[in-house]
């Protein structure tokens, strides 16, 4: 039970409210907002490199070997990624901007791990130019694209075979990846036989299994790592690399449970080695593939209130400048927040408040009947578990710049990422 007061619980390792509010490693959010402007994502590293390091730990003692790639569609600020290659970790790219942003961050192919259910040529050709250390197919189109490219670029390229075991997981609908219907991946027959016929130029290693996002119930994500020796074994393909993706989640509420990473990707290892040593196989390197349980608590977004009113249903709004354009989730999946008043964290509410975004679109709606002390013009709101999938999935609807990133680390703050201007919002007009 931690002894953290139940509004920072969601809220970065470093967290602690003093005389100034809320403030990371040393460093007051309210002050913050004031010398980089709001809205504003502020990351804090220690969060970001503990998990990191516990994951990278967990996985390297398997009996086989093997590593851990960090999700980029998490998280790509530069800024970022060159802690979590600094702890460790990999890259996993989805696409040839991703590739490049790893390559700026300073990781190289070997930790790499290529994916995507449509992967154009491009794509293709940049986790070549990459030497990737893996490129996991989708189908046997893709395979046969890969295949051609590698012989004409005169190599040969280790891939697995993403398959959707059939496995459902306790999340929304709209990131649960591992289900029959699911886009991404084939059957475990379809897969199994393409590993027994890959094209010229590919070397089959194994399979790669990502049953969804935000789970909070790792027992699934076990059950699949348990299920994939035995099936490759049934099948006689190579398993010499089993990837079990990611998916685990995090504390959005401070109600959620928090799972630790490190003690999950454990949890994945002594699955894998167990069932292995049941049905008399050698355990594979084996490759996990951690995003938003890395990143997610580190991150918090700011806002300044920019107007407060009562409605004719009775219901009070608190309107920020910022909104979905910073923030898509809550609209994409209808997530949950506990946002908090930065400089008052822990007063006592006075009301219940409804906190909306600045754009033209009814569902620009950051939380619903938050507990507040008497929110007002001018006031720092910071909403806490935004690390992932929010700076990644940013937008400029209504022509509203992307927020600037500020990243915390050893009592002091830096810019990693600037302020969109609007002059930057017509760069590529012609």
């Amino acid at each position: 039970m931690s002894d953290e007061p139940a509004p920072l619980l969601p809220f970065p390792d470093t967290a602690v409210a003093g005389d100034r509010g809320i403030s990371l490693d040393g460093v007051s959010l309210a002050d913050l907002a004031a010398e980089h402007g709001t809205p504003l994502y502020v990351y804090d590293a220690a969060t970001v490199t503990r998990r990191a390091r516990a994951v990278a730990e967990a996985v390297a003692v398997a009996p086989a070997g093997g590593y851990a790639s960090f999700a980029l569609k998490a998280q790509s600020a530069l800024g970022v990624l060159r802690l979590i290659r600094a702890a460790g970790l990999g890259a996993d790219c989805a696409s040839t901007g991703e590739i490049e942003a790893a390559r700026r961050a300073g990781f190289d192919g070997t930790g790499m791990v290529i994916h995507g259910n449509a992967k154009s040529d491009d794509d293709l050709r940049a986790a070549i130019a990459a030497d990737a250390r893996l490129v996991v197919l989708d189908g046997r189109d893709e395979a046969e694209r890969l295949g051609a490219l590698c012989c004409a670029a005169g190599r040969a390229q280790e891939v697995l075979v993403r398959i959707a075991p059939g496995i459902d997981v306790d999340t929304h609908r709209h990131i649960a990846t591992g289900h029959h219907g699911s886009k991404f991946g084939v059957t475990p027959a379809e897969g199994a036989a393409l590993l027994r016929d890959l094209p010229a130029g590919l070397v089959g290693r194994g399979l790669h299994v990502h049953l969804g996002s935000q789970i909070l119930d790792p027992e699934p994500l076990v059950a699949a790592a348990r299920w994939l020796p035995a099936f490759a074994k049934a099948e006689g393909i190579p398993l010499d690399v089993l990837d079990v993706g990611g998916g685990l989640g995090i504390r959005y509420t401070p109600d959620q449970d928090q799972p630790d990473p490190g003690a999950h990707t454990r949890a994945l290892v002594e699955a894998i080695a167990a069932v292995c040593a049941d049905e008399g196989l050698a355990v594979p390197e084996i490759v996990v593939e951690p995003g938003r349980s890395i990143v997610g608590t580190a991150g918090v977004t700011l806002y300044r209130v920019v107007g407060v009113k009562t409605v004719g249903d009775g219901s009070t709004w608190v309107a920020v400048d910022g909104g979905m354009g910073d923030n898509m989730r809550v609209g994409l999946y209808g997530a949950t927040y506990a946002p908090v008043l930065a400089d008052r964290p822990l007063a006592q509410a006075t009301g219940r408040y409804r906190i909306a975004g600045r754009h033209c679109e009814s569902t620009d709606v950051i939380a619903e009947g938050v507990e507040l002390a008497d929110p007002r013009v001018g006031d720092v709101i910071a909403v806490p578990a935004t690390g992932a999938y929010h700076q990644t999935m940013a937008h400029t609807y209504n022509l509203f710049g992307r927020p600037a990133a500020v990243l915390v680390e050893d009592g002091a703050a830096r810019l990693i990422t600037r302020r969109e201007a609007t002059d930057d919002l017509f760069a590529r007009d012609v």
